[in-house]
């Protein structure tokens, strides 16, 4: 008989998330032995139970160590569902079909996944990395129903999705051929090219700042000079004044001088003289 290796405490399965459980189990058990998972994967007969071949008894031996391995991960609630069964096998075909479906469930499954495959499309305020992952899982819910799909499709579905702002280069990477890029090695393509660009756009607003911070500062000093030209200079309605002053000082002038000579005409030049005399 093959070694066994011992790997442990299997992972344990209580009724939920039957998916993610199923994929270590499957895991822990090829890892115990592949013919430990033959037996679990396909099903076999005995001919005569009573006399077995060695044949048969190593895929005996192989089922009770599977079987035991299953047991050791179920909780009493899922172990009350299968402990009617001598058979690995058939003990893995009942969790598929409570937890899975029958094959009706399954392709009413089949068919829903595959209309949102072509009406996915990314969401509003939605990153890069989230809808990848969001298209991720829907691609491997369909491998894990049965369905084949090429990770060519998975590629081209997710730069279909992506915004106008990634036509260049999704032309290009549509040129050169994605047979030989994983879906992963395009999302890296895709996320390095987005964020150059939000680099590239944040150097360039900030070169802008200081461009007009610099404009604006030589328009605020070219203000100020402007400003204190004027206060130097006096301006129209100032120099008008100015002129009208003057103009109202000679015509005072000129009457006070016209004024003086009529007084003398009068003589009250003389009178004045007299009058000081008589005091005297």
């Amino acid at each position: 008989m093959a070694q066994i290796n011992h790997m442990g405490k299997p992972p344990f399965f209580d009724g939920t998330s039957y998916d993610y459980w199923k994929r270590k189990m499957s895991t822990h058990l090829k890892s115990m032995n592949r013919k430990v998972w033959e037996v679990v994967e396909k099903d076999f007969a005995v001919i005569d139970p009573t006399n077995p071949t060695p044949r048969e008894e190593e895929k005996l031996q192989f089922n009770d160590i599977a079987l035991s391995t299953l047991y050791d991960a179920f909780d009493i609630k899922v172990f009350e569902q299968i402990k009617d069964l001598e058979f690995a096998h058939d003990v893995w075909t009942r969790l598929e079909e409570s937890y899975e479906g029958t094959k009706v469930v399954k392709s009413a499954k089949l068919f829903i996944l595959k209309e949102k495959l072509t009406s996915f499309k990314m969401q509003e305020n939605e990153s890069i990395p989230e809808m990848f992952h969001r298209l991720q899982v829907i691609i491997n819910d369909l491998k894990r129903l049965g369905e084949k799909v090429e990770d060519n499709d998975f590629s081209h579905q997710f730069l279909r999705c992506l915004p106008p702002r990634f036509d260049t280069l999704v032309t290009i990477l549509v040129r050169d051929g994605l047979e030989t890029m994983t879906p992963n090695q395009v999302l890296g393509d895709v996320v390095t090219q987005d964020t150059y660009r939000v680099e590239r756009d944040g150097v360039v607003q900030e070169e802008e700042k200081k461009k007009k911070s610099v404009a604006f500062k030589a328009g605020t000093s070219s203000s100020k000079s402007k400003g204190k030209a004027k206060k130097e200079e006096p301006s129209d309605d100032e120099e008008s004044n100015a002129c009208d002053d003057e103009d109202e000082d000679e015509e005072m002038a000129l009457f006070v001088r016209r004024f003086d000579k009529f007084m003398k005409k009068k003589g009250y030049g003389a009178r004045k003289r007299r009058d000081q005399s008589k005091n005297k």
